[in-house]
């Protein structure tokens, strides 16, 4: 199923503000082990530039207000919508023409989560959608790949054509679309069609391959919600439906059951898969965690984890800054190495590409496909969504959670405030209750966006009219403040159902 997207494809997010997650670092072995015991990583977060540090986990509420703005715009017809962004320390929504009650109602009710900018849009994002749809194909029939990718740009504002003229290439005659387009040079994004002895649970950063010549990355170890079944998610074009897949060493984890070519997306079949993702070098076992998985805005910080990243550099590259999402047949996303460094090499093909959490956790952002220079394009994991069905991340969260919770805490002399937003992974609902424990002498004071009760530690969060429902894949903000001192409220449950 395709979704109306402008700029970025969103799914649900977990990002679990106070947590307690045990980290400890691992050794680098001289060989690899038979069967890496998946030694988890120091907080992956604290290895991490001071400067990437701040910025990532400051963008938590400004994804956790983006994605229940975006929840309010895909429940309805598009509209005005351009795109949603994260801007300097804000979220700006841009939006051609008045702003509906519906998304002005979803504005104000993020408002104690961050700072929302409504900023206007020169077109629409269907606008523009059309206007694309006239250059793709003669951007595709160029064979000497002056032009091609055709973006559109997340404020509305008109179109980008990527062109690359190295060696004297000749741009195409580009047909009028009634916006205005512009050219930008920029090195055209390559597939990498090509860590190292993993074993069951499966996953995701390990070097896969096929037995031949192919090597490739796992993504995440995956499951669908319908009915657990495991699998270890990569990229299509690493090989054939099918086509069985090894690890490092050659043992075989399975063979690629589903596929969608366009959007290089594909799912190995594997007896069990794992929670983790690689994060060291190609012979460590360092892993950190999966918490869940996260919307992907332009602006946003993330992290890739290829096996050839890996060999070569022994860790991860971060600082990737989302770009442009391609709403064409691959409708990939591109970001860019912001330190003017290599984005990927060639076997980092269908890699993690992941958020950051304060706690070390990481949040699932998607897959590697291509790379060039600073480049990287990945598609997002929503995307997996939408042509598998209801797939999410293995995570250490015992049984399948149908919803996740982002629980954020600001402490102040006696008391703190709390902002909560639920992502919902299962059917849309229509009408919630969230209920967890408060520490033993907090006392809430103030709600706001819904009824909060507790009787002694339990407490019950309810809806108000005008936030009742929450659609698959969408998400409801609320908060609080309270006397005494936070704790970490786990676990959650919605409608009786656990959350992760």
């Amino acid at each position: 199923m395709q979704t109306f997207r402008t700029a970025l494809r969103v799914a649900a997010a977990t990002t679990l503000a106070l947590s307690t997650v045990g980290l400890t670092t691992g050794g680098v072995a001289a060989a690899p082990p038979a069967a890496p015991s998946g030694v988890p990583a120091a907080n992956l977060f604290e290895r991490l530039s001071p400067a990437v540090q701040e910025r990532m986990a400051g963008q938590v509420a400004l994804v956790d207000a983006a994605s229940v703005i975006r929840s309010a715009v895909e429940a309805g017809a598009p509209r005005g919508y351009a795109g949603l962004g994260l801007v300097d320390g804000h979220v700006t929504l841009w939006w051609k023409g008045a702003v509906p009650a519906d998304i002005a109602t979803a504005v104000r009710s993020v408002e104690k989560l961050a700072e929302v900018r409504v900023e206007p849009a020169r077109y629409s994002g269907r606008e523009l959608q059309a206007a694309a749809a006239k250059l793709r194909p003669v951007v595709a029939k160029d064979r000497a790949d002056a032009a091609h990718a055709v973006r559109i740009k997340t404020d509305g504002s008109g179109l980008e054509v990527a062109v690359d003229t190295t060696g004297g290439a000749k741009v195409p005659a580009l047909p009028a679309t009634g916006v205005k387009t512009s050219t930008v040079a920029a090195e055209k994004l390559e597939q990498h069609a090509t860590r190292f002895d993993d074993a069951a649970p499966w996953k995701g950063g390990a070097r896969i391959w096929n037995g031949g010549g192919a090597l490739c990355t796992s993504g995440f170890g995956v499951r669908d919600l319908a009915d657990d079944t495991p699998y270890v998610l990569t990229a299509a074009h690493c090989g054939p439906l099918g086509g069985e897949w090894f690890d490092g060493v050659g043992d075989p984890i399975g063979f690629i059951v589903e596929r969608h070519e366009p959007h290089d997306i594909a799912l190995l079949s594997a007896a069990s898969a794992g929670s983790d993702v690689y994060v060291g070098g190609l012979h460590e076992s360092t892993t950190v965690p999966v918490a869940g998985w996260t919307q992907v805005f332009p602006g946003q910080i993330l992290c890739q984890s290829g096996q050839t990243t890996a060999e070569i550099h022994g860790a991860p590259i971060c600082n990737l800054e989302v770009q442009f999402h391609y709403t064409d047949e691959q409708d990939l996303v591109e970001a860019t190495q912001l330190d003017g460094g290599e984005t990927g090499y060639g076997g980092d093909s269908g890699g993690p590409l992941y958020q950051v959490n304060p706690n070390g956790s990481v949040l699932a952002a998607g897959t590697h496909t291509s790379g060039a220079g600073t480049g990287i394009g990945f598609q997002d994991f929503a995307t997996v969504r939408d042509d598998f069905g209801d797939i999410v991340p293995v995570t250490a969260t015992a049984g399948p959670a149908t919803c996740q919770v982002s629980y954020q805490v600001t402490t102040w002399s006696g008391g703190y405030t709390a902002n909560v937003t639920v992502y919902n992974s299962a059917a849309a609902v229509n009408g919630w209750q969230l209920t967890w424990n408060l520490p033993a002498g907090s006392t809430v004071t103030t709600p706001w966006n819904a009824a909060v009760t507790h009787n002694g530690t339990a407490v019950t969060a309810s809806n108000l009219a005008y936030n009742a429902s929450i659609p698959n894949g969408g998400a409801v903000t609320f908060g609080f403040n309270a006397t005494g001192t936070p704790n970490t409220p786990a676990p959650f449950t919605l409608n009786g159902n656990t959350c992760a």
